[in-house]
């Protein structure tokens, strides 16, 4: 099937609602199938026919596309933009990009909410995380993730989101996707200013709860139990918490974040005309 454009990440930007919104257009089609990851399947031809059938109700007037935070990832942006290159060379990307520092919370906050269906124990504490958890910071090299799809489609294929404006002034933002599409920019989205996969969802293993989930007498009787049976249990009982307020970065650790991507940053806001102290942390 050949896709009109694609919205490859990046992780916890705001992928999720902006592809919603997209979704939205009466000329646009996304999936309400969330993230299909189709380009990263090593059965890629024998999913091909359930891929298509998440598009079976678009109309041919429509464009279509779908966004999966995975393709913008070191382990898979090569392969993915090759792909993308090969169903179709003049496929528009748009790519979702926020503060760093926020989205290096947001991920840690993902990690200890899903960790237990992917069976990752996300360590307590961002320094603890950052060191054991790779992808918190690799994730946040906006300009390296851009590479593999710059080199394959060109710039004037790629359009770069930042989730600050579309908070501020959603119309706006929305208005520039819709011209980089092709599509009716003057279309005035009813659920502009929706915000999906809020942090306030988000929940996290007590202490005591991890323990018991690694504790190789209580660990594997654990796991026999359904995940979702377990979710209601342990939030009931006060196990599943939801992260209340803003995250502890430990002495240190925000300034090595920093001083580790500002380079990156710098170069990607200069790449999208944006002032240098955008984002002042990294100024």
């Amino acid at each position: 099937m050949k896709m009109d454009f694609m919205v490859p990440g990046i992780s916890k930007c705001g992928t999720t609602t902006l592809c919603y919104l997209l979704g939205e257009h009466p000329q646009i089609f996304v999936p309400a199938f969330k993230e299909p990851h189709h380009f990263i399947r090593a059965d890629l031809e024998s999913d091909a026919e359930a891929y298509r059938a998440l598009f079976a109700a678009a109309t041919p007037e429509q464009l279509c596309g779908e966004g999966s935070q995975m393709y913008a990832t070191p382990q898979f942006e090569e392969l993915v933009s090759t792909r993308l290159q090969q169903n179709n060379p003049q496929m528009k990307l748009i790519f979702c990009v926020r503060n760093p520092l926020k989205r290096i919370e947001s991920s840690y906050r993902e990690f200890h909410h899903s960790g237990a269906k992917y069976a990752v124990n996300a360590p307590f504490g961002i320094s603890q995380a950052i060191a054991g958890l790779p992808a918190l910071l690799q994730d946040s090299h906006y300009w390296q993730r851009l590479q593999p799809f710059r080199q394959r489609f060109g710039d004037g294929q790629i359009l770069v989101v930042f989730l600050e404006d579309l908070q501020r002034d959603a119309q706006h933002e929305l208005a520039r996707c819709y011209r980089f599409l092709g599509v009716d920019a003057t279309f005035q989205n009813p659920s502009a200013g929706t915000r999906l996969n809020s942090q306030e969802e988000k929940r996290y293993d007590t202490r005591l709860l991890r323990f018991l989930r690694t504790n190789p007498h209580t660990g594997f009787k654990l796991a026999k139990i359904p995940l979702p049976m377990q979710e209601r249990f342990f939030t009931a009982v006060g196990m599943r918490p939801r992260f209340r307020g803003a995250l502890d970065w430990e002495p240190g650790s925000r300034e090595y974040v920093v001083q580790t991507l500002r380079d990156d940053i710098q170069r990607l806001l200069a790449y999208c005309n944006k002032a240098a102290d955008y984002w002042p942390e990294f100024a």
